[in-house]
């Protein structure tokens, strides 16, 4: 008789100690995640429905409550590994933490979601103390950056500094965690953070996750509403000769939040993240040209055709191609749109 071998479960990523036993584990914690991604109009979990926008293609991904109607009208006709939920979430996970550390990790969203419905036009405080606000926002940008998958990660040292942090400071209730003995710890020193939003920017308008590669000091993660830029050893001079796509003298306004005192955020206009989802948008087409035109200079040369670039209007009937209004939105801009764009018009002038 043959037995099967399972894999042994890996050991949770945050405490290092138990079994990670824990299934879909939000990357992204919920309320912030249904900003991005939700169906309009809908709440909820298991209702994502969103692309990745990496530099050489763009993937889909949806949650297994969205209507199939839904999902006809972005995909068209599904395969059965397509449907396949667990493989097309890139924001949850299986296996990385354990029940316990994941209980923990809820606790400190519960309480941070609360500030949600504390706005201003200003800089204002949100409501709660800036210990809880770190310890939030860095297991977020710590989650995404262990998650290696949104085209940005901390250090290997800072990781371990954040995952230290949070292992021994989240418990199982707010109540219970030590205030006083993250002001008096060495890591905290000089751990800080400024939060830019814009208020229900998301009702009716696109949003994103970005965690820019371009930025580490500090570190900024873009997701929905909010802007957070983080650093671990107080370092935020970036900005003052660089801007986060028209942001500048914004982010040098913010406020920066550390332990023993109130979490302060800047409120921006909506005009304002509108320039800075443009910016975004712009550059991520830029990039995505860019290879695209490499891309097709390579085809050409493999197909043995004169010089070392494809004409320019065969390059731009393929772009035609590939924005074609007849596809459907979930089908664009993948690499197979663009393997099957570039043959379909190459086609046209092979040699009969």
């Amino acid at each position: 008789m043959i037995h099967s071998i399972s894999s042994p479960v890996p050991k949770c990523s945050l405490c290092k100690v138990n079994d990670a036993d824990k299934s879909g584990s939000h990357i992204i914690p919920h309320f912030l995640l249904k900003l991005v991604d939700s169906v309009k109009g809908k709440t909820g979990r298991d209702i994502e429905l969103g692309f990745v926008i990496e530099p050489f293609e763009t993937l889909s991904y949806f949650g297994r409550g969205v209507q199939p109607e839904k999902l006809e009208e972005i995909f068209g006709e599904l395969s059965d590994e397509e449907i396949d939920d667990k493989k097309n979430r890139p924001f949850v996970v299986e296996n990385l933490f354990c029940s316990s550390c994941e209980n923990k990790l809820a606790i400190i969203e519960s309480e941070y979601a609360k500030t949600l419905e504390t706005t201003s036009e200003a800089k204002y405080y949100s409501g709660i103390a800036s210990e809880i606000g770190l310890l939030f926002w860095m297991s977020v940008i710590w989650r995404v950056s262990i998650n290696k998958k949104s085209g940005n990660q901390l250090t290997t040292e800072e990781n371990e500094i954040l995952r230290r942090i949070l292992n021994r400071t989240l418990t199982n209730s707010i109540e219970t965690i030590d205030f006083k003995s993250m002001q008096e710890s060495k890591d905290l020193k000089k751990v800080g953070y400024k939060l830019i939003r814009c208020s229900n920017y998301t009702k009716d308008s696109t949003s994103a996750m970005v965690f820019h590669p371009g930025f580490r000091k500090p570190y900024t993660l873009l997701i929905g509403e909010y802007i957070l830029f983080f650093s671990l050893k107080n370092h935020f001079y970036q900005y003052l000769t660089e801007d986060f796509f028209g942001l500048k003298e914004e982010i040098c306004e913010a406020t920066v939040n550390y332990t023993n005192s109130k979490e302060s955020i800047l409120s921006i206009p909506k005009e304002t993240m509108n320039v800075v989802y443009h910016g975004i948008i712009e550059k991520t087409k830029n990039v995505r040209l860019k290879f695209m035109d490499d891309f097709f200079n390579k085809v050409h040369i493999a197909l043995q055709g004169p010089g070392k670039t494809m004409p320019v209007e065969i390059k731009n009937e393929i772009l035609v191609e590939v924005t074609s209004d007849e596809k459907k939105p979930g089908r664009r801009y993948t690499n197979q749109d663009l393997i099957d764009s570039t043959y379909k018009v190459l086609k046209k002038y092979a040699p009969k």
